[in-house]
C-alpha cells in the first residue's frame, strides 16, 4: 500500500509524494504533463516488494501545490531536493513524456548518485502533433457534473483504453469544487510547450554524459515516439537500450507489468560507477 507523503520545497511549494516501502533498491517515477502520481499505482505494485518506490507530484499537478514556475529546471530541483531529503546514495530515474525530459535532465545533476535511467515514450523528438487531441480535451474541460462524464468525453479521444482505467485515471486528477469537477492540475495559464520540447531536444547532447544502464521504451500503439527516434535516442547513450511494449502512450497505465519487468530489466543492469566513467555533474540546489 502507497504511503502519501509531503516535503516543502527550498522555494516553500508543498511537494507530495506517494512511497511503497521496499528495498534495497530505490526507483523513483516521474509523470507525464496533466498526470499524477497515481499514473504508476500498479507498476509500483508490479515492481514488489523488493523496490523502494518513489511516486512524485510535480509541482501544479496531483495533491503538491502550484507555482509561479514551472521550468524543466525547477522540477529538475524539485526531484533533486526530494532525493536528497530521502536521503538516497543510489536511485533509479523512471519518467513518462513530461517525467522524462526531467529525468533526463535530473540525470546529469544526479551525477554517480544515479544507478540507471529510463524514458517512458518519450525522446529529443517526438511528434507532437499527435497529441494535439488530448491537449485540446484538457484544455477545454471545464466544471464537469460528474468524473464519469469527463471519462466518457476522454474515452472519445482514446477509445482504445480500458474504460476502468481511463476512470481510475481521472478519479486522482480531479477534484470537486462548487460548480462541479475540475483539475487538481493548474490550469491558470498554458503550458510552455515551446520550452518542454526545447528541454527535450537538449536530451540529445546530454545522452553520452550518461553511463549507467539506459532504457528507451516505447509503446507500440503509440505515434508520439517513432522507433526510429526510440532507436536513435537510445543509440546516443553509452549504455542504451530499446523496449518496445504493446500499449499506448501511457505505457505504465496500459501494461503496467511489461512496464515493471522492463524497469527491472534496466535496473539489474546497474553496476557501481567506475570513477573514470563517473558522469560530469551540476549542482543540485
Amino acid at each position: 500500500m502507497a504511503l502519501s507523503r509531503c516535503h516543502a520545497a527550498s522555494d516553500g511549494v508543498p511537494l507530495h509524494y506517494l512511497e511503497w516501502p521496499g528495498g534495497p533498491t530505490t526507483i523513483m517515477l516521474i509523470h507525464g504533463g496533466a498526470l499524477s502520481a497515481h499514473t504508476f499505482d500498479l507498476a509500483a505494485l508490479a515492481l514488489g516488494e523488493d523496490v523502494r518506490c518513489i511516486a512524485v507530484d510535480l509541482r501544479g499537478h496531483g495533491l503538491s501545490g502550484w507555482a509561479d514556475d514551472y521550468s524543466v529546471d525547477r522540477w529538475v530541483t524539485d526531484t533533486c531536493e526530494l532525493i536528497d531529503h530521502l536521503g538516497i546514495d543510489q536511485i533509479h530515474l523512471a519518467g513518462m513524456s513530461l517525467g522524462g525530459c526531467v529525468a533526463g535532465h535530473a540525470a546529469i545533476a544526479l551525477g554517480q548518485r544515479l544507478a540507471s535511467l529510463s524514458f517512458i515514450d518519450v525522446g529529443p523528438r517526438v511528434n507532437f502533433a499527435a497529441s494535439a487531441r488530448m491537449r485540446g480535451f484538457i484544455d477545454a474541460v471545464r466544471p464537469a457534473p460528474s468524473v464519469e462524464s469527463v471519462v466518457q468525453d476522454a474515452l472519445a479521444i482514446s477509445p482504445r483504453t480500458d474504460p476502468d482505467l481511463m476512470l481510475y485515471r481521472y478519479q486522482s486528477l480531479l477534484r470537486w469544487d462548487e460548480d462541479g469537477w475540475v483539475w487538481k492540475a493548474d490550469r491558470r495559464r498554458p503550458t510552455d510547450f515551446p520550452h518542454i520540447l526545447g528541454k527535450l531536444s537538449d536530451l540529445e547532447a546530454i545522452a553520452p554524459r550518461i553511463h549507467q544502464p539506459t532504457l528507451v521504451l516505447k509503446g507500440a500503439r503509440s505515434a508520439v515516439l517513432t522507433e526510429l527516434d526510440a532507436h536513435q535516442f537510445a543509440s546516443r547513450f553509452p549504455a542504451g537500450q530499446v523496449v518496445t511494449i504493446e500499449a499506448g502512450h501511457n505505457v505504465q497505465e496500459d501494461q503496467p507489468v511489461a512496464l515493471a519487468n522492463a524497469l527491472r530489466s534496466t535496473m539489474a543492469r546497474s553496476q557501481p560507477a567506475d570513477a573514470s566513467d563517473a558522469n560530469q555533474t551540476e549542482d543540485c540546489n
